[in-house]
C-alpha cells in the first residue's frame, strides 16, 4: 500500500473532523469526546492558514485520505506528535511509513530537534507503536507517559 503525506488544506476539513470524532480516536485524546463542527473549524483554520505553531498532514493512499499526522511546535526545538489513522488501515505499516515521511519534512524545516509523544498509560497499542519507532520512555506522569525521539 503506497501512502504519501499532503499538507492539510480547506478540502480536508470535513475528513479531519470525521477522523477526529471516531470514538476509537478520541478515546485516548486529551479532549476525550467528540467535538462540534464549530470547535473543529475554530481549531483547524489557524493551522490551515499557517498562523499557528502546528503542521498538519493528511495521510493519503492515492486519492483516499486515511489518517493524519500533526506536529505541535513547542519551545526549545521540541515538537509534540499526534497520529490518527482510520481503523481499517491500522496494523498495515501506514503509521510507520507516515512517521518516516513526516520525519523527512521535519528535518528539512529544522523546526525541532526532539519529538515528544504523550500517551495515556492504558493506550498499549500506541506505546508499542512509538517504541517500535525508537521513541524512548522519558517520564511517567499520573495518567500519561512521555516518550521522546531525538532527530
Amino acid at each position: 500500500m503506497k501512502i504519501f503525506l499532503k499538507k492539510a488544506d480547506f478540502s480536508n476539513i470535513e475528513f479531519l473532523w470525521y477522523l477526529r470524532n471516531q470514538p476509537d480516536v478520541y478515546k485516548y485524546s486529551r479532549v476525550n469526546r467528540a467535538v462540534s463542527w464549530e470547535e473543529h473549524v475554530n481549531w483547524i483554520f489557524p493551522i490551515i492558514l499557517g498562523i499557528s505553531s502546528r503542521d498538519l498532514f493528511v495521510i493519503k493512499q492515492g486519492l483516499l485520505p486515511i489518517g493524519q499526522i500533526r506536529f505541535d511546535y513547542l519551545p526549545d526545538k521540541k515538537a509534540e506528535i499526534s497520529i490518527a489513522i482510520l481503523k481499517e488501515f491500522r496494523k498495515k505499516g501506514v503509521g510507520q511509513r507516515s512517521f518516516k515521511e513526516a520525519l523527512k519534512l521535519l528535518k528539512k524545516t529544522r523546526r525541532a530537534e526532539v519529538i515528544l509523544a504523550e500517551i495515556q498509560k492504558d493506550n498499549i497499542p500506541s506505546q508499542k507503536f512509538f517504541e517500535k519507532l525508537n521513541f524512548k520512555l522519558k517520564e511517567k506522569k499520573v495518567k500519561w507517559l512521555e516518550y521522546t525521539y531525538k532527530i
